[in-house]
C-alpha cells in the first residue's frame, strides 16, 4: 500500500502543503512588487516614468459640462447617464475642484 492510512495524518498534511504553497506564492508576490516599485523609483530619479495621463482636466468640455449639471441639481447617476462620465470619477474631481451645489450649505 502506498500513501498515509490514516485521516487526520493525511489532512494535516495537506493543510500543511496548501499552507506552505500560499506562503510562498504571497513571499514571491511581495518580491515582485518590491522590485517594481524599485524600479519605478529609479526611473522616475531619470525623468522617464510619468505615470498614466489624467483623462479629464479642469478645462475638459466635458468635465464642465458634469459640473453643470451637477449644480443643477441632477444626482452623480443621471449625469453618469448623459455624460458618460463614471460617479466615481466624477466624485474624485468634485472634491479636487471643490465643487458644491450652490443651494446646498457645507
Amino acid at each position: 500500500m502506498t500513501g498515509i492510512e490514516d485521516d487526520n495524518l493525511r489532512r494535516l498534511i495537506n493543510n500543511l502543503m496548501i499552507e506552505l504553497y500560499k506562503y510562498q506564492a504571497e513571499s514571491e508576490r511581495k518580491r515582485i512588487r518590491e522590485r517594481q516599485a524599485q524600479g519605478i523609483a529609479i526611473a522616475k530619479q531619470r525623468g522617464r516614468f510619468k505615470g498614466r495621463k489624467k483623462k479629464y482636466s479642469f478645462e475638459d468640455e466635458g468635465l464642465q459640462h458634469a459640473f453643470d449639471l451637477y449644480q443643477q441639481g441632477l444626482t452623480e447617476k443621471e449625469i453618469e447617464r448623459k455624460t458618460g462620465i463614471n460617479r466615481t470619477t466624477l466624485r474624485r474631481y468634485r472634491q479636487k475642484y471643490n465643487v458644491v451645489r450652490e443651494d446646498r450649505k457645507e
